[in-house]
């Protein structure tokens, strides 16, 4: 990039990634709370074949096995990375803040784009290179580019704009649970005249393909899990070719219909909720008491309907699909803000802050841990590693959460006495630059 002397003295002298006496601790608290949570759910997807929502596919449906999938359904499913999302958009109005306040005009927009074009690139690479089918990162830095025209907008602005994106996840979901309800009926209708001897039409006939191959994606035979976890367990080049409809699904079909309007919601959300102070515990205490009791309210009343018709059903696939399209964010999105408003009470009431302090180290390296997690997940669970894809129950998966916990806040905090930030933070902070950034605090500015 060329740049004139004043150019560069005023690209020196802007904001470098804030400095550990300027982070905001309910903030970075939140964000390592919600990197380490997202694993709670993309275990599941790493380790075993299509049983992410349904544990009557794989992992077990009985005994612990079913507890665990209650306990994640009631509290942590989209949870966790819902609380991801609203920081995504937080993140954005306190990095272009930082940028207009040091007076870098049009190059605020330069740097901010190019900031954002290089997540989508860790997302392919993240989805593509490590295999990680179900990675934010690149809907992320798709939805980002739509952002930097609302940073300026006031709280009710934001969400009122952001109302409507949240309901469209919502109005996909119910034209995809209203689209197989329809598909099952008819092709119910087509075998009944097919058992009564009648001839089908070519229409008839493709109605019952349709519907056998949507109820195959849904509940897969036994033998193509069988076919699925053998590709993945054989080798890198083999598991690759075994996720690669699945990545490309997410990345393009999925990132139209339902992703995007999910991110742009949500991240329209944590802007204005960061504006309103609901992020740096500025909110009085009985607020953030009642936003527990309406979330949890709300939110759990929902998702304790969903699991107990799921139960009822024996994860029937409309059951499954009723739960997950239809009513699944008036479900989610409520306790995710209730899970925020925990995390602030905490930090108000002054408990437990050296804990947060730890998860705040975490959530300064969230790019890095979140990468890690996929990285981790490719050596334990394919074939370019060691390749228990499929081998391990459903509540066994949470034995290698706590782990991965483990070395996590461990690694971050160890990482962040000697570093300014982790290190694809670095990477990402110095291909938006241009240039190296400074890493060992011997080197940090001040």
């Amino acid at each position: 990039m060329n740049c004139s002397d004043t150019q560069h003295t005023k690209a020196s002298a802007a904001p470098y990634p804030t400095g550990q006496s300027e982070r905001i601790l309910a903030l970075d608290s939140l964000r390592g709370i919600g990197v380490l949570g997202i694993l709670l759910m993309n275990i599941l997807a790493f380790g075993l074949p299509s049983a992410y929502l349904d544990p009557t596919n794989a992992g077990g449906a009985g005994g612990a096995n079913l507890y665990v999938w209650i306990m994640t359904s009631m509290f942590v499913e989209g949870v966790f990375r819902g609380i991801f999302t609203l920081l995504f958009g937080a993140g954005v109005v306190l990095y272009t803040s930082r940028l207009e306040r040091a007076g870098l005009g049009i190059e605020s927009a330069d740097l901010y784009f190019r900031r954002t074009i290089w997540l989508i690139v860790f997302g392919l690479l993240d989805a593509y290179l490590l295999l990680w089918y179900g990675d934010i990162l690149f809907v992320y830095g798709v939805a980002g580019l739509f952002l930097f025209v609302f940073r300026h907008l006031s709280v009710r602005k934001l969400v009122l704009i952001a109302v409507p994106f949240l309901c469209l996840q919502t109005v996909s979901g119910i034209q995809t649970y209203t689209e197989f309800v329809s598909l099952q009926v008819a092709a119910k209708e087509a075998r009944q005249l097919k058992a009564d001897g009648d001839k089908l039409s070519p229409d008839q006939r493709q109605t019952i393909e349709d519907y056998e191959t949507w109820l195959e994606y849904e509940k897969p035979s036994p033998e193509d899990q069988a076919e699925e976890i053998e590709a993945m367990r054989d080798s890198y080049a083999s598991a690759s070719a075994a996720a690669y409809d699945n990545t490309w699904y997410m990345q393009t079909e999925d990132l139209y219909t339902r992703g995007i309007w999910e991110c742009l919601g949500m991240m329209l959300l944590g802007m204005a909720l960061l504006k309103a102070g609901a992020f740096t515990a500025e909110w009085p205490a009985r607020r953030y008491w009642l936003m527990l009791g309406l979330g949890w309210g709300i939110g759990l009343v929902i998702n304790a309907l969903e699991v107990a018709w799921q139960l009822h059903a024996g994860f029937e696939v409309n059951a499954v699909m009723l739960a997950s399209n239809v009513t699944y964010d008036a479900g989610r999105i409520p306790m995710t803000l209730g899970h925020v408003a925990i995390v602030m009470l905490l930090i108000k009431a002054g408990v437990l802050r050296r804990t947060l302090r730890v998860f705040a180290r975490t959530g300064r390296m969230a790019l890095t841990n979140y990468i890690a997690q996929s990285l981790i997940g490719l050596f334990v669970f394919t074939g370019a590693g060691l390749g228990l894809f499929g081998q391990f129950e459903r509540y066994q998966l949470y034995y290698i959460v706590v782990v991965v916990w483990a070395l996590q806040l461990a690694w971050s905090y160890w990482w962040l006495e000697y570093f300014r930030f982790g290190p694809l933070e670095w990477v990402w902070r110095s291909l938006t630059r241009w240039q190296r950034q400074p890493l060992r605090l011997d080197h940090a500015r001040h």
